[in-house]
């Protein structure tokens, strides 16, 4: 099955003569192969039983394959909707209703609720020091201007971020900042919550009563990764600061621990945010407390397409509502009154006899767009599993954003209505399953009792890992009647993200088999360089594993990319190290964890220079630095300083005439090692730069040429 190996590719007559040949391998004494032998008779019946067993193998259908991925594990991906934080615009509306529409090129994405704006923007920003000292780095508004280091070089405790606005959300409202951080791409991703933990930082607001804690969510892990950071401000109302070089409302984020590994550094920082998913919605159903008055603020409700439901008493079914036309008293009606951002709803007992009960959920209004509703009758379902129900002009849908409404005929002959989610087990009740890519819905049991009529409920669409966008796009929003076109304009200093798309069972057994060739278990040197490369968390620059098989031990020298010009492993590398190996190496076998270590390479030549040239110094000695520095290169531990291959540039160098002498030197032999003129470096060395004495003659009279 995981190769997609073709068991139909052979006829009878090829699988019989190929075991007819076969019979001399195993018995010299079988010399009849007519078809009057009794024993060719039963290899015939066999090889007919056989290819039938090959026939029916082959007919493994794609519910199996995921059945027997989903044993080992594996289960497709469905699709998922990306997230993008846009910024408020200067003028923004004052409310956003949900399902708000935005567009950047052919993707659509909505608001999901309702969304209030206030037009505040950040100020300044500052970074301050331990000691209360203020410098601006207000720059890192614009992505395009550089990045700061906000809590110094060397980061300490009491060092922090102070940002000034020239406003703040209303009270108990969210505040999304986002956070983009240099130098990442350097990094291992974190494994969910796990990881190591270099600092600790606290959000704080200005209030009268001073510096007040916020609740904060802060996905950056204070600053090491790029995401948002989302703050409630729920103790009080925040007042202008006046202790920074300006006034203004004032956030910060307070260090209380620093063992950074490399100092955080900041590129873009973003702030009064809110998010919109990538996704369409066709259909939708709102869920209201029963009520004489609800009201939908939804841009799909204010197109005026909806269905209205309502349940009288507690565990009932519900009951279609039609909107009051003028004509009878009683019924089960309700009024209506539009607005540019929804509906409002009233439902009057008195008069019309009929009003939803009480409890959550008594009301329900499901809103379609102006070209579902006339898709929104799925049929009927007879009674047999595996039917398949299409849905028009639908594809690439969002199952945890899908249900269906029953209508089955109730005991007074009026209709009545059930809501069902797919997923369910129950074998007495309506249970789906929904078809993403394909946009149908199969019926995996359809219950008991009459047949019914489907209708959709919730629908909507997404285009998966497409609305994984960059940062710094445009989504727009237009309204207003034909001709007199408004286009209010969004900005994106984020990308999107959690984008994803739905997966075949080709794809699923392509990932299956991709994971099985990862390596999880250390057993040859290159496995322990593979796991100690990708430690979450960690950024990993060179890693060399060596095995001495008499002491059953694994040496692994890792060099981490730091701040320092000669890296060490703190710590906290050694420990989030330690541990990943630990859990995956074989039982009887030690791994020992080797610090790099740095050897300079001193030099001493005589160099013949060609007349005019004034910077011959500067270009030698920026050759030999590159050409002897391993430590920031591609160079792995343990390699060698080539004699020949320095004379060689260096005897190539515009400015050179010759190269009279050319002596190579380790500063130490603890790591290195002269063999004739090259230099052999330790499994645990770097080369470095180290004295260089040179003898620079001018070639006058072209003697060296």
């Amino acid at each position: 099955m995981l190769n997609s190996i073709d068991l139909n590719n052979k006829t009878y007559e090829e699988l019989l003569k190929e075991a007819v040949e076969q019979i001399p391998l195993y018995s010299e004494e079988w010399t009849n192969f007519n078809v009057s032998d009794p024993g060719i008779t039963v290899l015939e019946n066999l090889t007919a039983f056989n290819l039938l067993q090959q026939r029916r193998v082959n007919e493994v259908t794609d519910d199996i394959r995921r059945a027997m991925l989903k044993l080992l594990g594996h289960t497709p991906r469905e699709n998922k909707s990306a997230t993008v934080l846009v910024q408020t615009p200067e003028e923004p509306p004052r409310t956003l209703p949900a399902q708000y529409q935005l567009k950047a090129g052919s993707l659509t994405f909505e608001t999901e609720q309702v969304t209030s704006l206030t037009p505040w923007t950040l100020k300044t920003v500052y970074a301050v020091d331990p000691e209360g000292g203020y410098r601006d780095v207000t720059y890192l508004m614009d992505a395009k201007v550089g990045s700061a280091l906000i809590f110094g070089a060397q980061p300490e405790r009491g060092a922090s971020l102070c940002l000034l606005l020239d406003g703040f959300p209303a009270e108990g409202e969210t505040l999304r900042m986002w956070m983009q951080v240099a130098g990442e791409a350097e990094r291992n991703p974190f494994n969910g919550a796990e990881g190591p933990i270099f600092a600790r930082t606290r959000w704080q607001y200005y209030t009268a009563q001073g510096w007040q804690d916020a609740t904060a969510v802060d996905e950056t892990r204070a600053f090491l990764v790029s995401g948002p950071v989302t703050l409630t401000l729920d103790k009080g109302a925040p007042v202008p600061f006046g202790e920074a070089p300006q006034e203004g409302y004032a956030l910060r984020c307070l260090l209380e621990e620093a063992r950074y590994d490399r100092a955080p550094r900041l590129t873009t920082l973003a702030v009064n945010l809110f998010p919109v998913e990538q996704k369409e919605t066709l259909a939708k159903c709102y869920l209201f407390q029963g009520s004489a008055r609800v009201e939908v603020k939804s841009q799909l409700a204010a197109q005026g397409f909806l269905f209205v439901y309502c349940r009288e008493k507690s565990g009932q079914p519900y009951r279609l509502y039609q909107r009051y036309a003028g004509v009878g008293e009683k019924g089960r009606y309700y009024l209506l009154e539009e607005r540019e951002d929804g509906v409002v709803i009233t439902f009057d007992k008195t008069r019309f006899g009929f009003a939803p009960g009480r409890g959550w959920g008594a009301v329900r209004v499901v809103c379609y767009n102006g070209e579902m509703v006339h898709h929104r009758d799925l049929g009927v379902v007879y009674g047999y599993e595996d039917q398949e129900i299409p849905l028009d002009l639908v594809r690439d849908l969002l199952p945890d954003q899908f249900s269906l409404i029953a209508e089955t005929p109730g005991e007074d002959g009026e209709m009545e209505y059930r809501f069902v989610a797919p997923g369910n087990t129950d074998p007495d009740r309506l249970c789906y399953r929904v078809q993403s890519r394909q946009g149908t819905v199969r019926i995996v049991h359809p219950g008991v009792g009459v047949e019914y009529r489907l209708y959709l409920c919730d629908c909507a669409v997404t285009r998966g890992v497409v609305g994984n966008i960059r940062a710094d796009n445009r989504l727009t929003h237009t309204s207003g009647p034909v001709g007199m076109e408004k286009q209010t304009v969004f900005h994106s200093p984020a990308p999107g993200r959690g984008g994803q798309s739905w997966e075949d069972p080709e794809e699923l057994r392509r990932r299956f088999v991709q994971t099985m060739r990862q390596v999880n278990t250390a057993v040859l040197p290159l496995d322990y360089e593979r796991l100690a490369m990708e430690t979450p968390g960690l950024c990993i620059h060179k890693v060399k594993a060596q095995a001495i098989p008499e002491e059953n031990l694994v040496k692994v020298v890792i060099k981490p990319y730091t701040e320092e010009r000669y890296p060490k492993l703190s710590a906290e590398y050694l420990r989030q190290i330690r541990a990943h190996l630990e859990a995956r190496r074989l039982l009887t076998t030690r791994v020992e964890l080797v610090q790099p270590r740095y050897i300079p390479i001193n030099v001493t030549a005589v160099l013949y220079i060609r007349p005019h040239y004034r910077q011959a110094e500067g270009e030698v000695r920026q050759l030999l630095e590159k050409l002897l520095d391993h430590v920031h290169s591609d160079d792995s531990f343990g390699g060698w300083v080539r004699f020949s291959q320095i004379y060689r540039q260096l005897a190539d160098l515009p400015c050179v005439a010759a190269v009279d002498t050319l002596y190579l030197s380790p500063a130490t032999t603890e790591g290195a090692a002269l063999v004739g003129t090259d230099i052999r470096l330790g499994e645990a060395s770097l080369c470095c730069p180290g004295t260089f004495r040179l003898d620079f003659h001018n070639d006058v009279d072209g003697r060296h040429r």
